[in-house]
């Protein structure tokens, strides 16, 4: 059976994509298509989760509660099993699909990659690596919203950091460290650019027919950059104060983080002589897939509303604070009804 590996990268609407892979099972269970549900539900983040170490170990594997080496021995057992399992209860499948973003965004050096394929590699008759690339500062933008969401503060200094020398930005040597384990033939990368709709582009090369089937809901995590500015108050006020996420996601998004085009073009150009050297080795790749479409960048962003300071930061945590006790108490009571 052949195994395709979608590994992100994150900021690719991989959660759109695999929500509906994982709604519609059974369906592309009838075209031969196997799209597991115990590997980490709508994503398979226990596949990357496989791969580290208690070393290196990720927020999954601590919110699993997994503490030594004998309990992360056991982990390896049953993610070995649920997956062996599994393709065994569905013999008429004549191909595997995997996807978790945390492949691209867990997974740092060689030998955790090597790890992932030693225990893939004996299952499948063949695997495809399959990786879709954004242009670098579009992945930051979209980011910020997520470091907001889950507590964390955006300012100028965030974009700061999206450089070459961290590989989550660094295509050349991320994919280069995947073609160095499974081989580059075995590698396939889809330009954003070209095509932003991953499922439309991996039906076809599938061969799976979505006619009939749902359209995938589309995900937006962005936030209002006014909520991400509200976030960096509540972080700098001192307090351990934190909005939950559910409740952010209705929050309405009328003005999202732009950047000025300037900053845009400074932020992309550090990785023009990576991504030109990735371009130029992998045949699916064409100049200039990787580089933003800049008539969509203003002249002005307004990155500058998160960098001002909230005076009023510690009455916010305070309210905040309020309220989170008051719903920590009605989820104590429908508990003990």
């Amino acid at each position: 059976m052949k195994l395709v590996l979608h590994i992100g990268t994150e900021k690719t609407g991989t959660t759109s994509f695999q929500r509906f892979c994982y709604r519609n099972r059974e369906a592309l269970l009838h075209q031969g298509i196997f799209y597991p549900d115990q590997l980490g539900n709508e994503s398979h983040r226990f596949i990357s989760m496989y791969a580290l170490s208690l070393e290196t170990f990720d927020d999954g594997i601590r919110n699993l509660g997994i503490t030594t080496s004998e309990e992360m021995e056991a982990f390896y057992a049953d993610v070995e099993t649920r997956l062996g399992q599994q393709l065994e209860a569905s013999p008429e499948a004549r191909l595997c699909l995997l996807s978790s973003e945390h492949l691209h965004s867990r997974l740092r050096t060689v030998e955790q990659v090597e790890r992932l394929r030693a225990f893939l590699a004996p299952t499948f008759d063949e695997v495809e690596v399959i990786v879709h690339l954004r242009p670098q500062v579009e992945v930051a933008v979209s980011l910020a919203s997520t470091q907001a969401r889950v507590g964390g503060t955006v300012r100028r200094g965030f974009f700061d950091q999206v450089t070459p020398q961290n590989i989550y930005y660094d295509y050349n040597r991320l994919i280069g460290m995947w073609e160095g384990v499974f081989g580059a033939s075995s590698i396939t990368c889809v330009p954003f650019k070209k095509q932003p709709d991953f499922l439309a582009w991996l039906a076809p090369h599938v061969g799976l027919d979505v006619k009939g089937l749902p359209s995938p809901a589309r995900v937006n995590e962005a936030l209002d950059i006014r909520v991400m500015a509200m976030i960096n108050a509540l972080v700098e006020s001192g307090t351990s104060q934190r909005i939950d996420f559910r409740v952010l996601d209705q929050l309405p998004v009328e003005q999202k983080l732009t950047l000025d085009r300037a900053m845009g073009e400074t932020i992309q150009a550090r990785f023009v002589p990576d991504n030109q050297e990735l371009i130029a080795r992998r045949p699916e790749l064409e100049p200039g897939q990787l580089q933003p479409d800049w008539s969509r960048y203003p002249k002005t962003g307004n990155l500058d509303l998160l960098d001002h300071d909230c005076p009023f930061a510690g009455s916010l945590a305070a309210l905040v604070r309020h309220y989170n006790a008051e719903i920590d108490q009605l989820r104590e009571a429908v508990k003990a009804t």
